[in-house]
């Protein structure tokens, strides 16, 4: 199952925003914010890039899962899902530098837990609409996140995919929030603009 870990790191670490950016004649590794993110491709290139760095994360995301699941069951889907958080927000390719893991982890849930996804896309719109702020808005849904694993481990998950052991969803999970959380963190100690970032 180790394999489905190094495979998500590897799928999660691959550079596509920059290269995506590249097309357009942007640098999103230096330019704005420097963060290759679904919100710096916006910032800089429009919608169109943002959707487009947007589409491939989750793209990514939802992948290591669906392999990880063929080499490796529950376990293997897991691992590579946390691994694919892990290797985009701390991309080894980009001197460990990379996005905040949102657009990526939500692919992950795609293949792994799909309701959750649902959930949590509508608790982070709603904090996004009441707080103003990303940084806050972000550290609430990832805190939704790893609560609803927690809780998996009581009561049986409703609307899983490819990861149904509450377990392993918990491995997951805590891959993925030790990951994004210090970023996230950091936006909410500085004040940014409202809309979040889930590059």
């Amino acid at each position: 199952m180790i394999w489905g870990l190094i495979l998500g790191i590897a799928l999660g670490s691959l550079p596509t925003a920059l290269l995506l950016g590249r097309l357009r004649g942007i640098d999103l590794a230096t330019e704005g914010s420097a963060n290759p993110g679904t919100n710096n491709a916006m910032r800089l290139g429009g919608p169109g890039l943002g959707a487009a760095v947007l589409v491939t994360e989750i793209a990514k995301g939802a992948l290591a899962v669906w392999l990880g699941a063929r080499l490796g069951g529950d376990g293997g889907a897991a691992l590579a899902g946390g691994g694919a958080t892990l290797g985009n927000v701390y991309n080894p390719w980009l001197g460990f530098r990379g996005g905040k893991g949102l657009g990526i982890t939500g692919g992950t849930l795609l293949s792994a837990w799909p309701g959750l996804l649902v959930v949590l896309a509508v608790v982070i719109a709603a904090s996004v609409a009441l707080l103003r702020r990303s940084g806050p808005a972000s550290l609430i849904t990832i805190a939704v996140y790893l609560g609803a694993c927690l809780i998996g481990l009581v009561v049986a998950l409703p609307g899983t995919w490819l990861v149904s052991d509450s377990g392993w969803m918990l491995v997951m999970a805590a891959l993925g929030t030790a990951a994004m959380t210090p970023k996230h963190l950091a936006d909410t100690l500085t004040p940014r603009d409202p809309t979040p970032s889930p590059g």
